[in-house]
This record gives structure tokens, sequence and C-alpha cells, in this order.
């Protein structure tokens, strides 16, 4: 007798998509949508969903959709929206009900369910629905009024109410409702209505069914939706055991670590203690030697100052005898000096002596006239200042020269000479003026012929910028060269006579910028940023193009000529008004004109054209006039001439600004005249004196004088002596002031030194037995060696600043460690952490350790029995499962081959744990001590030995976090749940057997790693075989007083398999008693209706669509004949 089960009998849709009103019906096993795309069959297969799933997301509608256009919402489907923009129900307001009848099989009882809506126009989501179910079928004519219209809301409701009260209420629970939310309607739908499934599985398989899409491998998919996690409070039961477990164990793990860190913090500042009695001891024994040094250093200085004052006594007598020889040496000194004073020589020298300065004065004095009458001479000498100079005046400079000088001579030669020097200054400044414009004129008509030799235009260099830039700019703009020319450049004279005419009246415009017509807009609007060429003109030829302008007859444009026509327009324009003339008779008869010596008329005003305009600035033509270049270059050469011959003038003018004027007091001058005569006067005198002190230095004087040089040598030589004794002196009294003031500095010291130290008898007897054998600084030497070694070269280093570091990051590493604890590392004893490890060492440990290998006992029991023997069941219970599903798969073939499922041990890290989770020990309900439940000893326990790594990193994959953190322990309830769940140790797949014709096994080949190597049709059986078995295993029942449904949906189904494998996968479907609803493409319902149960046919006309229910035997008759 075949189980009893839960198939959808009919569907009805009333205003869905292209659908006003339909019912179709449903068979219990096979069910065939065939159409064209866009025919409606996903319209459908979407209905049938959301009464399913109860959700209007549009991310699981029309699935099987590959382009993002087709996809589509409820809303849409509700208003009958189409690809084109027009809606079956866009500008109305009405009703919609989508509804699904279920027969129970078993007690042939019916309930349906279903969503009724409400919508407005102007709705832009879907605001009003109801979710139902109700008992028995369908309401005749399918949810449709009277009237004709579909039910409303309220409708639905009244249709509820009714049959809560109607006898046909033989389903398990109360299935005629209406629900308040999703949620309510969800919970009924898939506990008592499809007989208690597992919800999220379902939705999540019908999903992947619908576009047949396993992006994990098949492998996954059969684990996922095959073999489902199983249920268990395993998790909570170990977790509570471990989190007591590792409290006691922390509690341990914290008392040792206490033990520990105390201990180095006691051995710490023991050794400490030791190095700093060490240090005491050679710091005494530095301070005794250095007491014992200072007082030697006291007594050997007093030593010193008693010898000091002896030698200071003896040098004052000395002092005393040099004194005595001094005076009498002086007296006799005195004496001789008197006696040399009393002769006549001394103020014979004294004459000669002012004689010699007098001398040297009258001969400086004789040099200066000879230099100022050279400066005179200067004036009749130079030719060129000759000529400013008058006769009387020469006549007056030779006068003064020869020797007749007298002041009124001096005064007037002097006014004479600065009015003819003033006069020269105004002739030097008209000069320089003149050879300043002459060299201007030079350098500027220079540069006019290089211009006219290298045959280029004399312009400025802002016209040349100004061009540049320009004809830079415009090419950049057009992307091509465009010449920017000078307005002068573009034509020529003719008539050579009108040339100057035309230079004169063309004047600035002549040096105008030019471009074709066709670039000239262009040009003035970048023209228009050029603003630092202000001097600068430009043209529009083009407006004047466009003006069309006339040429008088007789006109200066006769006289010229061009090539370009733009330019030969705009000459008109410029030069076709002015009229040649000859006379003044001729230009008074025209409005403007010119005659050819450039006398202009125009405006009704007579003028002369600048020079400057038809000479310097001459530029009209192409080529530079040869005549013009000659010109050029002899008024070069003249200009030159006169440069030099004024430069010469100049030269000499500025000479005589150091030619002499007698400017001073002519008194002055009368005195320097005089200086030659006197001087040779006063030498005279000097040559008489010196023979006479000759003569007198060789009698008695030269005995006196010698007796003097001896006497003054002795009195040299005493002082000396006396300076030196006196020095000795001044430093014996030194030395003996500094003994005095550094043995007063010892003996404070040595006071300094003797406060607070106390004199120990053996300490300063072994310090005297040091003393005797090696010296004080030997010893210090090797004390301070000591010193250093202990606490460094500073004080701060050394062998007890590493002690003291070691101390404190031992007192740091515990406070860091307990920091809740009333240490701060900074105490100056160590005896509060030595008290409280001796508390430690004798309460706390022992009482830890018994209860820590009690909590270990019952962890290990629990870990077995709920953890691992839960595992090991399970996975026996899976495999179970997979033989019953192959025994299945076994008797259906495809072609050659049949697909079989394998679970294997997992192939990454947790794989390791396979073995001990199938261990045969397990099969054994309690471990063997003794038939003693509970009474777990590690020792005799087989299993525990065998497998007690695993064991200890399995019990760490269930430790609860301590971290409060909400994530961290969602994180890790995750973590706990994926060991806790028997196929994170398993590894899933499905392979494909294939036999020979005797039925044996040629080969095996696993589905995902034929992925992308098989056909069409053969890469589509394992997947149609992996998900028909995982909707078996869904539905599968648990007990004989609940049906499920058996419901399966594929769209688009079978599109790469032949005739024969869809054949089979059918076949495999009725043998696991599933209800399929199949929607194909019209080309593969030939291939397909044989094995099918019911078909629909689905058209769509003029945005409708209709349903035809197929007769299968009249479509078989129809394909035989």
């Amino acid at each position: 007798m075949s189980q009893s089960k839960k198939i959808f009998t009919r569907m009805c849709l009333n205003n869905w998509g292209g659908i006003n009103h339909k019912v179709l019906q449903f068979n219990e096993y096979v069910n065939l949508f065939s159409g064209k795309s866009g025919s409606g069959k996903s319209t459908v297969m979407d209905a049938i969903q959301v009464i399913l799933y109860g959700s209007f997301s549009p991310t699981f509608l029309n699935k099987a959709a590959d382009d993002a256009k087709n996809r589509r919402s409820v809303l849409s489907y509700l208003r009958g929206e189409q690809k084109d923009g027009s809606a079956n129900r866009g500008d109305c307001d009405f009703c919609s009900v989508i509804a699904l009848e279920i027969e129970d099989t078993g007690s042939h009882t019916f309930t349906c369910i279903g969503i009724a809506f409400e919508v407005r126009k102007n709705d832009s989501e879907i605001k009003r629905f109801v979710y139902f179910s109700h008992s028995g079928r369908m309401p005749e004519p399918s949810y449709v009024t009277a009237d004709g219209f579909c039910y409303s809301n309220n409708d639905i409701k009244k249709l509820v109410n009714t049959r809560s009260q109607s006898a046909d209420r033989r389903a398990r629970g109360d299935v005629n409702r209406i629900y308040a939310s999703k949620e309510a309607y969800l919970g009924t739908l898939y506990d008592v209505i499809l007989g208690y499934i597992d919800p999220n599985r379902f939705i999540t398989m019908e999903k992947s069914a619908i576009a047949l899409r396993m992006t994990n491998g098949t492998g996954q998919f059969i684990r996922d939706y095959m073999f489902p996690k199983s249920d268990s409070g395993t998790i909570e039961t170990i977790s509570e055991q471990l989190d007591a477990y590792r409290q006691i164990r922390e509690k341990i793990e914290d008392m040792r670590k206490r033990i520990e860190l105390l201990k180095e913090i006691k051995e710490s500042g023991q050794e400490l203690v030791n190095i700093q009695s060490d240090i005491v001891m050679a710091e005494t024994m530095i301070r005794c030697i250095d007491i014992e040094d200072m007082r030697a250093k006291i007594q050997a200085a007093e030593d010193d100052k008693k010898r000091i004052e002896e030698e200071q006594d003896r040098l004052s007598e000395k002092a005393e005898d040099i004194a005595g020889q001094q005076a009498d040496l002086q007296q006799e000194y005195i004496q001789v000096c008197a006696d040399l004073k009393s002769s006549d020589l001394g103020s014979k020298k004294d004459q000669l002596r002012e004689l010699e300065k007098r001398s040297l004065m009258l001969t400086d004095n004789s040099r200066q006239w000879i230099k100022i009458t050279n400066g005179l001479k200067a004036w009749d000498e130079d030719e060129v200042i000759t000529d400013y100079v008058s006769n009387a005046v020469l006549n007056l400079i030779e006068e003064i020269v020869d020797g007749d000088v007298t002041e009124a001579k001096c005064q007037e030669l002097h006014l004479k000479l600065e009015s003819i020097k003033k006069d020269i200054e105004d002739e030097l400044e008209d000069n320089t003026s003149q050879k300043n414009e002459i060299t201007k004129e030079l350098k500027e008509k220079k540069r006019l012929v290089d211009d006219m030799k290298n045959n280029r235009k004399s312009y400025s260099e802002s016209l040349r910028s100004a061009r540049a830039a320009l004809q830079r700019d415009l090419s950049d703009r057009f992307g091509e060269p465009v010449k920017v020319q000078v307005f002068a450049d573009m034509f020529d004279v003719q008539d050579e006579e009108w040339k100057n005419a035309i230079e004169g009246r063309m004047g600035r415009l002549k040096f105008s910028l030019i471009t074709e017509p066709r670039y000239a807009h262009t040009a003035a609007v970048i023209f228009r940023d050029m603003k630092q060429f202000e001097d600068v003109d430009l043209i529009n030829s083009k407006a004047i193009m466009d003006s069309e302008p006339k040429a008088m007859d007789g006109s200066l444009y006769e006289a010229v000529d061009t090539k370009e026509k733009y330019v030969d327009v705009c000459l008109k324009r410029y030069l076709g008004h002015i009229i040649k003339c000859r006379s003044v008779d001729e230009l008074e008869q025209v409005r403007d004109g010119v005659t050819p010596d450039c006398y202009s008329y125009s405006n009704f005003i007579f003028r002369h054209l600048k020079k400057r305009d038809y000479t310097t600035n001459a530029c009209i033509g192409g080529r530079v006039s040869k005549a013009r270049l000659a010109e050029y270059e002899a008024d070069v050469e003249r200009l030159e001439k006169d440069q030099i011959q004024l430069m010469g003038i100049i030269s000499s003018l500025k000479a005589q600004r150091d030619f002499e004027c007698l400017k001073g007091e002519p008194e002055y001058f009368v005195g320097l005249s005089e200086a030659s005569d006197e001087l040779k006067a006063v030498n005279s005198q000097k040559n008489e004196l010196e023979e006479i002190i000759r003569t007198m230095e060789n009698g008695q004087y030269k005995e006196l004088k010698e007796k003097k040089r001896l006497l003054e040598k002795n009195i040299d030589a005493l002082k000396s002596a006396f300076s030196l004794n006196q020095q000795q002196i001044n430093e014996k009294i030194s030395q003996h002031e500094k003994i005095i003031g550094a043995n007063e500095q010892r003996r404070a010291q040595l006071e300094d030194m003797l406060q607070g130290y106390v004199a120990r008898e053996e300490l300063e007897k072994q310090v005297q037995d040091m003393l005797q054998h090696s010296s004080g600084a030997s010893v210090k030497s090797k004390q301070r060696e000591k010193l250093i070694e202990l606490q460094g070269a500073d004080g701060n280093g050394g062998r007890q600043q590493s002690c003291v570091e070691t101390l404190q990051t031992a007192r740091y590493r515990y406070i860091k460690e307990f920091p809740s604890g009333q240490f701060s590392g900074a105490e100056k004893s160590n005896k509060a952490y030595e008290e409280l490890l001796e508390k430690y060492e004798k309460d706390y440990e022992p009482e830890y350790e018994s209860e820590f290998e009690e909590q270990c006992k019952v962890i290990y029991k629990s870990l077995r029995e709920n953890v691992i023997g839960t595992i090991h069941g399970d996975i026996k219970a899976a495999k179970r499962h997979a033989y019953e599903i192959n025994r299945l798969l076994r008797e259906t073939n495809f072609s050659d081959s049949t697909y079989q499922i394998k679970i294997e041990p997992a192939k990454n890290e947790n794989g390791q744990f396979y073995d001990m989770l199938m261990a045969e020990e397990l099969d054994s309900k309690n471990p063997d001590n003794g038939g003693i439940a509970g009474q777990i000893s590690f020792g005799e326990d087989d299993f525990y030995k065998k497998y007690e790594q695993k064991i200890k990193l399995l019990t760490d994959k269930f430790m609860p976090p301590r971290d409060e953190d909400e994530h961290l322990r969602m994180q890790k309830r995750k973590e706990m749940e994926q060991y806790a769940d028997y196929r994170n140790y398993l590894s899933f797949s499905m392979y494909e057997q294939v036999t020979d014709e005797n039925g044996r096994v040629i080969r095996e080949n696993f589905v995902d790693d034929m992925a992308g190597r098989d056909s069409g049709g053969e890469g589509q059986n394992p997947k149609y075989v992996a998900l028909l078995a995982g909707f078996a295993m869904l539905y599968m029942q648990q007990s004989n007083r609940d049906s499920k449904i058996k419901l399966v949906l594929l769209d688009e189904a079978f599109s790469k398999m032949d005739q024969e494998r869809s054949a089979v996968c059918l076949k495999y479907a009725r043998k696991m008693d599933l209800q399929l609803i199949v929607c194909v493409p019209d080309e593969r319902l030939q291939s397909l209706i044989r094995n099918v149960d019911c078909v629909y046919g689905f058209r769509r006309h003029n945005n409708q669509i209709s349903m035809m229910h197929i007769d299968k035997g009249d479509y078989l008759k129809l394909m035989e004949g």
C-alpha cells in the first residue's frame, strides 16, 4: 500500500498577468506547460511561487529568463503590464486572487491557500492584500461573484468565515484563517497544510530547480539539501560544562602564574640586596682610603710651607744688599751727567736738529712749487686749450713761472683761469650733447643698413612679437599654417615719384597686421586678449572686402601694385580717395590730396607729412631700395667721422680739469716760490755746525761719555738682579699663600669626609694591610672598578641597574597580569610580595588541582556521549540514507550508465576527526571501567588513549568565548554549530557509473570533475538526478501520521537532454513519487508527451494568455497519423 501524500489538484488565477480568469487541473505526477517564449508559462509558475513563498520580492520571478529586461514584479503581473509599455488593467481599480487547491490522498480532504489583492490605479506598490487558507475545494465559480467580478478582500474573509463553520474541517489544525502577517501565513502553510517541511530548504531548492543552477557544485547541493543538519542540544550542554572546566583551569593556571611571577620578584629582590651590600662595602673602603690620603696631604703641605718661609728670609737679605749697590752707582752716574751737560756740545747738537727739520720742510715746499709751475705751463702747451687762453694770461703765467711772484699776480691769474675753465666746461657740455645725438643717429642708421643688407624690414620688436603670437594662435586654432603679414610687405610702389607721398600718407597704417579674409574674425577675437600690444593695429580684411571700395581716377592707388586680391581691395580703401596733385591750386580742387614733395591736404587742412615716415620709417615694398641703402651707408660713414672728431675734442677739453689754477691763499704761493732760495741758506748753516760738533767730540767729552755708558750698563745689571730677586720673593709669597689656602680647604674636606663616618677598626686594619702591599690609588682603582661593575660608571648602570630593571620588570609583569591587586610596582621593599607568595604557596594550589581533575572527567564523558557519539550516529544514519538513494538510483539507467551518491571523509582539515568519530569503541554505550557508569579513568580508557590529541583539539572547538561582544559570540556560536554538524566531517559527491553489456563497472566519473567536458545533455543528467533525489529526501515521510506535498517546479526543463534521457528523468521522478510541474518550449512537447500525464498548451494574443488542455491520447494519434 502506497503512502499517503498531498498533491496540488487545481490552481485559480483571477486578474494575473495576461489572464483574466482561469482554473488549471493538475495531475498527481507529471504536468507539462508547453508554449513559445513569452506565451505565459512563467506567468503561471511565478504565481505558484508567490503563493508558496508568500513573498512579493522580484528576485525569484521569471527566474529562467537570462536577461534583466524580462524580470517582472508582482505589481506588474497584477496590472498585466506588457513589454510594449501597455497594461491590461493599468487605468482601473480591480481585485485579484491567486490560489492553489491541495488534496490529502490519505484522508481525501481538500485545503486551499492563496493571496487576494486590491489594486488602485494610482498605487506605486502593493498596499492592500491578505494571505488566506480555507478547508474544502475552491468555491464555484472559482473566487468570482455572481456578477462576474473577482472576490475582494472582504469576500475572501466572508468565505473563510463560512468555511470555518462548515462540516468540511477534517484537516489537522485550524486552516480557515486570514493571516495578519507573512510569518503567520508561512508558519501554518509549512507546518499544517504542506505537511511539516523545512521552509528554508523548500524555498531554496524550488528556486534552484526553476532555473536548475547549482553554482556551488553537485556535491554541495547534495550536502545541503539531501542530508539535513541534525538538531540537538549538544552545543548548550557541552558549552556549559566546558565553561565550568575553563573557569577551574584558569584559576589553577592563574595561581600557578601568580606563584611563578612572585618567585621571580623574590629572587630578583634578594639579588639586589646582595649587590647593594657589596656597593656599600666598596664605597666605605674608598672613603677610608680618601680620609687617610687627605691627612697625609695636609702634613706634607705643612712641611712645604716651613721650607718656603726659610727661603723667603734669604731672598729678603739679598734684596737689601742689591739696593745698597744701586744707590752708590746712581750717585756716580748723576755726577758724570752733570759734567757732560756743563760742556757746549749739547747746545750745538740741539741747533743742528732744528736746522735739519727746517731743511726738510723747505725741500717739500720747493718740490710743491715746481709741481705748480709745471701745471701752469700746461695752459700754454696744450694746443686745444691754448685757443681758449688769451695772450695776457699766458704772459702772466710766464712771469710767475720765471719767479716774479706776488700776491696780486697770484690772485689775478687765479680769477682769469677760473673764467677760462668755465668757458671750456660750457663748450664741453655742448660737444658732449652733440656727440650723444650723433651716436644715437649712427646706431639707428647702422641698424637700418644691417636690416637692408639682410633684406629685412626694420620693424619694432613689439610688432614682430605680436605678429608671431597671432600667427601661432591662429595656426593652433585652425590646425594648419596661417600667415599673418605686415601690410607694408604686401604691396610695392611702382612710381618712385610718389613713393615718399605714399609712405607719408600711410603713416602708422602700413605697420598694421593683416590676414586673409577667412581668418579675419578669428584673428580679431584672439587679438582682443593681446592687450600688451597696444601700439599694434589689425586690419579687418573681410569687412573691407565686403564693403567693395572703389578707387578714384588719379589717386595714389594707381602708383601701387599687389598680387593679393584682398590686399588690392584694402589699397583701394586707403589710397583710392587720395588724389595726386602738383600745386596748391590742384589741392584746393579735391577733398583729399598730396603732392610729390609730401605737402598734404585733407579735411580742409594743409600739413607737411612727417619726414620720419618717408625716410627712416619707409618700409613699403617686398624688397629693399639699393639707392636708399647707399644713402644710409654714406650717412654712417659721415657720422662715424664726426663722432671720432668730437670724442678727441671732448677728451682734450676734459684734460683742463686737472690743470693748475692757483686755488688757495696768495701768500701761500708766494711762500712756496721763495722756498728754494731759503733752502740753500739753511743747508749752508747745517754743514758748518756739523763740522764744529765733530771737532768737539774728539776731546775730554769723549772720556765722560764712555764712563757714562759703563755706569748705565752696571745700573741696568743691578736693576735686573733686583727684579729677578723680587720676582722670586713674590713667587715664594704666592706659593706660601696657596699652600695655606689649599690646606684650609683640605681640612674642611677632611671634616666633611669625617661627617657620618664611623671608624671601624677591622675595616681600617684591612685598608692598612692593603696599603702596605699596594698604593692607595691602586686600591681605590680596584674598588672603583668593582663599583663600576656593580653600579655603572655614572651610578645608574651595572649589575645593580640590571637587577633593578629585572626586579621592576618582574613586578610590572605581575601587575600587568593581575592589575586588580594592591601593588603599584614602586614599592621600596619586597616584603609585601614575599608575604603574598608565602600565602599562595600555603593555601590555594592543592584545593583546585583535585577539582580540576574531576571536571576533566565530566567533560570527557559529556564530549564522548553528547558530541562524538551523536555525530557518530548521524554519520551512520547518513550512510544508510545514501544507501537507500543509491539503491533507487541503480534501478534507473541513463543509456549505459547510472548515478550514485558517495560519502567520504572530509578532504579538508576536518577530515582528521573522521577516524575518531567512526571508531568501533563508540558503538558501546559506556567506556569499559569495571561496569560502573560515569566512572571514567583516562589511564584505562582505550578510546581516550588512542585519540587524546584529537579529543583535546575538538574540545577547543566547543570552548565558549569569554568576550561579551555579541558579534563575537554569534560568530563563535556559528563555528560550534558547524563542528556539531556531522556533515562537517564528510565529503559528498555524485559519480557516473558506466557499465558494459554484462553489467560490469567500467569506470566511475565524478560529476563535478566532468563539469565543462560533457555535452549539454550529459551535463544536465546528474543535476536533475541530484535535484530530484534532494526533493525526495526533503519530502521523506518521518511518520505515517503526517502526509507531505511532493511538488517540484521546473522551468525550461530538459533543454539540453535528448528524448531518452528526459524519459528516464521523468521515470525516476515517478519512482520517487514526486509531483512535477514542468515548463518546456513547443519543440520539446513531441519528445516528452509520452512520459507526462497532463499537458497545457500556452498561447498569447493581443496581450491575453490562453491555456488549452491537450488530450494526450488525441495528440499521440495525431503524431502517429
